[in-house]
Protein backbone atom coordinates (compact mmCIF):
# COMPACT_ATOMS: atom_id res chain seq x y z
CA UNK A 1 0.00 0.00 0.00
CA UNK A 2 1.03 3.59 -0.58
CA UNK A 3 0.38 6.89 1.12
CA UNK A 4 -0.30 9.76 -1.26
CA UNK A 5 0.18 13.29 0.03
CA UNK A 6 -0.95 15.99 -2.38
CA UNK A 7 -0.16 19.62 -1.59
CA UNK A 8 -2.57 21.61 -3.74
CA UNK A 9 -4.12 25.03 -4.27
CA UNK A 10 -7.07 25.50 -1.89
CA UNK A 11 -9.42 26.16 -4.81
CA UNK A 12 -8.85 22.70 -6.26
CA UNK A 13 -9.47 20.75 -3.03
CA UNK A 14 -13.05 19.66 -3.75
CA UNK A 15 -12.21 18.61 -7.33
CA UNK A 16 -9.18 16.62 -6.14
CA UNK A 17 -11.20 14.82 -3.46
CA UNK A 18 -13.96 14.03 -5.99
CA UNK A 19 -11.37 12.65 -8.43
CA UNK A 20 -9.80 10.47 -5.72
CA UNK A 21 -13.18 9.11 -4.66
CA UNK A 22 -14.12 8.45 -8.30
CA UNK A 23 -11.06 6.15 -8.45
CA UNK A 24 -12.51 4.09 -5.60
CA UNK A 25 -10.69 5.49 -2.58
CA UNK A 26 -13.04 5.68 0.39
CA UNK A 27 -11.22 7.89 2.86
CA UNK A 28 -9.14 11.03 2.71
CA UNK A 29 -7.64 13.37 5.28
CA UNK A 30 -7.43 17.10 4.57
CA UNK A 31 -5.25 19.67 6.33
CA UNK A 32 -4.87 23.38 5.73
CA UNK A 33 -1.13 24.01 5.58
CA UNK A 34 1.29 26.83 4.91
CA UNK A 35 4.69 26.64 3.31
CA UNK A 36 7.17 27.90 0.81
CA UNK A 37 8.62 26.14 -2.22
CA UNK A 38 12.35 25.62 -2.64
CA UNK A 39 12.39 27.80 -5.76
CA UNK A 40 10.41 30.67 -4.18
CA UNK A 41 12.30 33.79 -3.12
CA UNK A 42 12.87 33.85 0.63
CA UNK A 43 9.86 35.43 2.29
CA UNK A 44 10.66 35.98 5.94
CA UNK A 45 7.57 35.12 8.00
CA UNK A 46 5.35 34.82 4.91
CA UNK A 47 4.03 31.51 3.61
CA UNK A 48 1.62 30.36 0.94
CA UNK A 49 -1.63 28.68 2.01
CA UNK A 50 -2.27 25.26 0.53
CA UNK A 51 -4.37 22.18 1.26
CA UNK A 52 -2.80 18.81 2.01
CA UNK A 53 -4.89 15.84 0.92
CA UNK A 54 -3.76 12.44 2.22
CA UNK A 55 -5.05 9.02 1.18
CA UNK A 56 -3.92 5.41 1.46
CA UNK A 57 -4.25 3.33 -1.71
CA UNK A 58 -3.55 -0.16 -3.01
CA UNK A 59 -0.47 -0.34 -5.22
CA UNK A 60 -2.38 -1.13 -8.47
CA UNK A 61 -4.45 2.09 -8.13
CA UNK A 62 -1.44 4.36 -7.55
CA UNK A 63 -0.88 5.64 -11.10
CA UNK A 64 -4.60 6.13 -11.74
CA UNK A 65 -4.98 8.26 -8.61
CA UNK A 66 -1.85 10.32 -9.20
CA UNK A 67 -3.03 11.04 -12.76
CA UNK A 68 -6.49 11.98 -11.49
CA UNK A 69 -5.00 14.42 -8.96
CA UNK A 70 -2.70 15.98 -11.56
CA UNK A 71 -5.50 16.35 -14.10
CA UNK A 72 -7.80 18.31 -11.81
CA UNK A 73 -5.21 20.25 -9.78
CA UNK A 74 -3.12 21.53 -12.70
CA UNK A 75 -3.81 25.10 -13.77
CA UNK A 76 -0.59 25.36 -15.73
CA UNK A 77 0.93 27.95 -13.41
CA UNK A 78 3.78 27.77 -10.93
CA UNK A 79 2.65 26.76 -7.46
CA UNK A 80 -0.02 24.21 -8.42
CA UNK A 81 1.49 21.84 -5.87
CA UNK A 82 3.30 18.57 -5.39
CA UNK A 83 2.38 14.91 -4.88
CA UNK A 84 4.48 12.68 -2.64
CA UNK A 85 4.21 8.88 -2.44
CA UNK A 86 5.54 6.74 0.40
CA UNK A 87 5.28 3.06 1.30
CA UNK A 88 3.01 1.95 4.12
CA UNK A 89 4.75 -0.88 5.98
CA UNK A 90 2.27 -1.33 8.82
CA UNK A 91 -0.89 0.13 10.29
CA UNK A 92 -2.93 -0.20 13.49
CA UNK A 93 -6.66 0.30 13.96
CA UNK A 94 -6.70 1.83 17.42
CA UNK A 95 -10.14 0.56 18.40
CA UNK A 96 -9.94 -3.03 17.17
CA UNK A 97 -6.15 -3.34 17.63
CA UNK A 98 -5.96 -4.97 14.17
CA UNK A 99 -2.57 -4.58 12.57
CA UNK A 100 -1.57 -4.72 8.96
CA UNK A 101 -2.38 -2.90 5.78
CA UNK A 102 -5.64 -4.66 4.98
CA UNK A 103 -8.94 -2.78 5.40
CA UNK A 104 -7.39 0.62 6.01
Amino acid sequence: MKKIEAIIQPGSRDAVIAAIKKCGVGGVTVHQVQGQGAQDPPLVGQYFSRDLVICIVDDPKLDEIIDAIANVACTGTKGDGKVFVTDIVDALDICSKKRGTMDI
